[in-house]
């Protein structure tokens, strides 16, 4: 049992050590009288099981909204009551999610099924007693000279056979035209390896296609019943074409993505029409997903002359180096077939095209009207009204798209610019019959810039923004290819955001680099200088360029994806490559103890201050007060090394406490579908919290309200459990429906993806709760991930693509924090930035791993982006310490790896720049972690002391007590009273309140000398 207290010391920096864990506090809601005059919150812990009941609800919802509608010839709704007849292997066995206990989601324990799913209709289970009758079927296994189809016993999945029955099983049934047919058609999702992308022995020819069994069974249910509906389970798309049109046309087909335990009790209402869909695609449903531009560099692509030798436990020793080129480069997805449709004679859209992003059907029709766009010198918006113009109550989606003159200055610099691209997105309410809503979309004029790579700054560095002048045209349109109206936005002239002053910077970067006020607005100031975007990949640029090729408006044809199993890498893209393996602290030019380096310091920071300080004290500081630099001189690196290297080598699911500055120790929890809360199963215990549709079920909702609403769930669940920070959400993108990971990630879109995680991030936070958004960054494929895969694009693609959502993500997402803001234990709230947290890519961008890429973690996250806050690297079992010395100078505050002194560690503690980067990264740490749910409740002073049962193991938690709260409350002031007298400089009160300060202490110290 865990037992916790809440205290007040006079001095840190003594030993004792407080145990891995987290606060479980809720959001200060409310405020009560207690002794001394003091007015405080008290924190109440959410009932667990009603946080999940609530929860449940919000993804009930997200069902609901994020189903797709991909057609509907007037076979639905279905009548109440009416007969179906499933069929397909996967009405038995659906595949609702992650398959194994491995990888970053919740497994399924006992889901709620298909059959359970139709309860309102007459379910005639011919069909599915003659699937039971046939026992298990049999694998579907790869062609002789393919890929494998499966690893068995693979911890994190690694199963792409094809479980289907043989359709010979039907012959028998009789003709039931008064039936409905419902075939069911399941796909996986895994960590850690690929989804099968060629043929399979009966001729299929891959994962994503159908397989000729399930071809047989839509043809069964074709020939038995009156209609047949067929039902997708899985997150990825697939290969439908035939389905739409041709002899195995069916007369409806629902995307129902990954539903986890619960998305089946929505599938009734659904079906009969009580719940309308108004899910919209995320990702282009293309008809030959071989012929997308991205298939190319799907699988293991492997050089010839880049010997490594991996530290890596699980896949180490020596190895050839793989590659992924993003050669489609700013043509992926949807960019890339309405771009083609534009520009090449003979594309053939509809040829190509199944169902285009941001497609669905509804059981009502609607009317939308581009009312009007207005444009100033920062922002566009669109008014847009929506009609229900049918007979069912229903909700609808406006689309907003940009489309930017492609002009010879692009062709010159190498800028590409897609047909396309949405820029903004709002959902109606439940419209009835006859109702209309008017939205307002908007966006800033400048994300109509392109990135160029190629432009000269005048400060000497290379790379921008650019707005060009001309005509843009703003479109509403159904979907990625349908317009409905349009309008034109004119730039006057040609803006390059070169960084030579606040002009030339771009505001979004101005905002990011800028503190806000209290109600989370940035807030510019005169004179402050400002770091424009500017080549931060020159290499990768290059190696795109020289060595790979990048598809291009300017020459489409002869530009054009080549498949290249087998290359070798010149020598100038490979100088270092192995940097975190061979990295040597004292002697590295760039990162170690050598003067000029980029992390060099010639002394060691203060230590072992007595300020008086704890990190409580700093809850809703700002990151730049100079009381964290006080909180810091504090830190006792001799007393508190255990845990200050465990931060740096082995937080797996923790974050360390730091006994001398107060931090407390957090637990942090992977969940890709919903937070994973220890239990006695594998550690975990998956019926103690809401399992929600993955995440391209919750994108497919195309609503920002209800995305907020999931953060809020999850984030009241995690205070409900005492977890503060949650791995996700995935922010990499569908950039090949055969990377394994699609069901962790919402989308093929950078602004949907980030405008969707934004909310969550803001819900999440608002209760308290940190989201690593994860993998930073382009990270779209596992393929070559042990093999230490060298990842390349051009910055053009990186920024507008990859890098975006989380831009837009950690730039945008607020929460409101409220602390205590002086000593009278008054409560204030401020609006901060939410994202604080970021976990950073296994795969390298070029040759450098993500938690060890200074350009990524430094560069463009802090100095261009303003981040403020901690990177952990994804996890990684790995033996050289120095490998984390290097991570940790590059910019990883924390390391996920399970604990294990023994093992591994960091090579330089000692040295000034190792003690300086330290400094650094606890700051990060200890800013994320003051303003979340573990300092929820705490007056300022306040500190944990946490005692751990033996039990507990790897997991530690500790729960906040409230009563200690109260109790210590006199204590607590006397303390921080003594503090403020001692270290004036760090507390700012009103005249008022200091002459009366003044006063007593006067009074005091008067009656002490009597």
């Amino acid at each position: 049992m865990r037992e916790t207290t809440m205290t007040r010391r006079q001095l840190f920096g003594a030993a004792g050590g407080v145990a891995a864990g987290a606060v479980a506090a809720t959001a200060l809601s409310g405020c009560s009288g207690v002794s001394a005059g003091m007015t405080r919150t008290t924190p109440q812990t959410p009932d667990p099981s009603q946080a999940k009941e609530a929860a449940n609800k919000v993804a009930a919802r997200i069902q609901d909204e994020g189903t797709v509608l991909l057609k509907n010839s007037g076979v639905l709704p279905l009548a109440k009551g009416s007969v179906v007849m499933p069929f397909g292997r996967a009405y038995l066995d659906p595949i609702y999610g992650q398959l194994t206990s491995g990888g970053s989601a919740k497994w399924s324990v006992d889901p709620v099924t298909p059959e359970q799913g139709l309860s309102a209709f007459s379910i005639d289970n011919s069909a599915a007693d003659a699937m039971r009758a046939a026992g298990d079927p049999e694998a579907l296994e790869e062609a002789e000279g393919t890929s494998a189809a499966g690893k068995a016993g693979s911890m994190l999945g690694g199963d792409c056979r094809i479980y289907e029955y043989d359709p010979s099983i039907y012959d028998g049934l009789p003709e039931k035209p008064e039936a409905t047919g419902v075939v069911f058609v399941t796909r996986a999702g895994q960590e850690g390896q690929d989804q099968k992308m060629d043929a399979y022995s009966d001729g299929t020819p891959h994962y994503l296609a159908l397989s000729k069994s399930e071809r047989g069974a839509i043809e069964a249910a074709k020939r038995v019943c009156g209609a047949v509906v067929v039902v997708i389970v899985g997150s990825a798309p697939m290969e439908v074409g035939d389905l739409v049109s041709g002899d195995l046309e069916v007369g409806a087909i629902i995307h129902y993505g990954h539903p986890s335990e619960r998305g089946f009790s929505e599938f009734s209402a659904l079906l009969d029409g009580d719940v309308n869909p108004s899910g919209r695609t995320v990702d282009t449903w293309s008809r030959d997903f071989t012929g997308d531009p991205s298939y190319v560099s799907v699988g293991l692509l492997t050089y010839d002359n880049l010997p490594i030798t991996s530290g890596s436990y699980t896949d180490g020793g020596d190895l050839m180096r793989t590659f992924n080129e993003y050669q489609e480069g700013m043509y992926m997805g949807y960019r890339y077939y309405e771009t083609a449709a534009l520009v090449d004679p003979s594309f053939s859209y509809d040829d190509a095209v199944v169902f285009p992003f941001g497609f669905g059907l509804s059981y009502t029709s609607f009317a939308q009207s581009l009312d009007s766009v207005t444009a100033d010198d920062q922002r566009v918006v669109a008014r847009v009204t929506i009609t229900n113009n049918g007979s069912a109550a229903g909700k609808d989606v406006a689309q907003l798209y940009v489309t930017s003159p492609y002009t010879e200055l692009d062709q010159a610099e190498g800028i590409e610019k897609p047909a396309c691209q949405l820029v903004d997105f709002a959902k109606t309410d439940l419209l009835q019959p006859g109702q209309s809503q008017t939205l307002e979309l908007s966006f800033d004029r400048e994300d109509m810039a392109s990135y160029c790579y190629t432009h000269e700054n005048p400060n000497g560095t290379v790379g921008c923004y650019v707005l060009e002048a001309g005509d843009c045209v703003v479109s509403l349109r159904e979907n990625s290819h349908a317009v409905i109206a349009q309008a034109t936005v004119t730039q006057d002239e040609t803006l390059w955001y070169d960084g030579s002053d606040p002009e030339h910077t771009r505001r979004f970067e101005r905002e990011a680099q800028s503190a806000l006020d209290d109600q989370g607005n940035a807030m510019e100031r005169d004179g402050q200088t400002y770091v424009a975007a500017s080549n931060r990949f020159q290499a990768s640029s290059d190696y795109m360029r020289a060595q790979s090729r990048i598809l291009s408006r300017a020459d489409w044809a002869r530009t054009q994806p080549v498949y290249e199993a087998t290359k070798s890498i010149d020598d100038k893209f490979s100088k270092d490559h192995d940097l975190f393996v061979t990295f040597d602290p004292a002697t590295d030019a760039r990162f170690g103890n050598v003067e000029g380096s980029l992390v060099y310091a010639a002394e060691a920071p203060t230590s072992g201050a007595k300020n008086g300080l704890v990190v409580s004290d700093l809850r809703g500081a700002a990151y730049d007060d100079p009381m964290w630099d006080a909180l810091l001189d504090q830190i006792d690196w001799d007393a508190d090394k255990v845990s200050i290297v465990r931060n740096f080598s082995g937080d797996a699911y923790v974050t360390s406490a730091i006994d001398s500055i107060g931090l407390p120790a957090t637990i942090d929890m992977d969940g890709a579908n919903g937070l994973k809360v220890q239990g006695s199963d594998n550690g975990y215990d998956m019926t103690k919290s809401c399992s929600y549709g993955y995440e391209p079920l919750a994108a497919a909702t195309w609503n920002k309200d209800l995305l907020y609403q999931m953060g809020e769930a999850i984030g009241t669940e995690g205070l409900a459990h005492g977890i503060s920070g949650w791995y996700s959400p995935g922010l990499n993108l569908h950039r090949s429906f055969f990377s394994g990971r699609v069901f962790e990630y919402y989308s093929e879109d950078p602004v949907l993806t980030g405008k969707l995680a934004e909310r969550v991030v803001s819900g999440a936070g608002d209760k308290g709760m940190y989201c690593y958004l994860k993998h930073f960054a382009l990270n779209e494929t596992d393929t070559g991930r042990a093999q230490l895969i060298c990842t390349w694009a051009d910055e053009q693609t990186m920024r507008e693509l990859y890098l975006r959502p989380f831009e837009i993500a950690l730039k945008e997402a607020r929460k409101t924090v409220r602390y205590t803001s002086d000593d009278s234990g008054d409560i204030a709230e401020k609006v901060m930035r939410a994202g604080t947290a970021v976990m950073a890519s296994q795969t390298c961008i070029g040759t450098m791993i993500g938690h060890c890429n200074y350009a990524l973690l430094h560069d463009i996250l802090r100095e261009e982006w303003g981040f403020e806050g901690m990177v952990i690297s994804d996890y990684w079992v790995w033996s050289g310490n120095n490998h984390r010395d290097l991570a940790m100078r590059a910019g990883c505050d924390t390391y996920l790896c399970m604990d294990a002194p023994v093992m591994w560690s960091i090579s330089d503690y000692d040295s000034p720049t190792a003690r300086a980067c330290m400094r650094r990264a606890i700051h990060n740490l200890a800013y994320a972690v003051a303003n979340s749910s573990a300092m929820q409740g705490m007056v300022p002073g306040a500190v944990q002391e946490t005692t751990e049962s033996p039990w507990w193991g790897i997991i530690r938690g500790v729960d906040v007590a409230a009563a200690a709260l109260v109790a210590g409350g006199v204590a607590l002031i006397a303390r921080r009273t003594k503090a403020e007298r001692e270290h004036p400089e760090f507390y700012k009160r009103s005249k008022r309140k200091q002459a009366k300060l003044d006063r007593k202490c006067a009074e005091k110290d008067a009656g002490e000398k009597g």
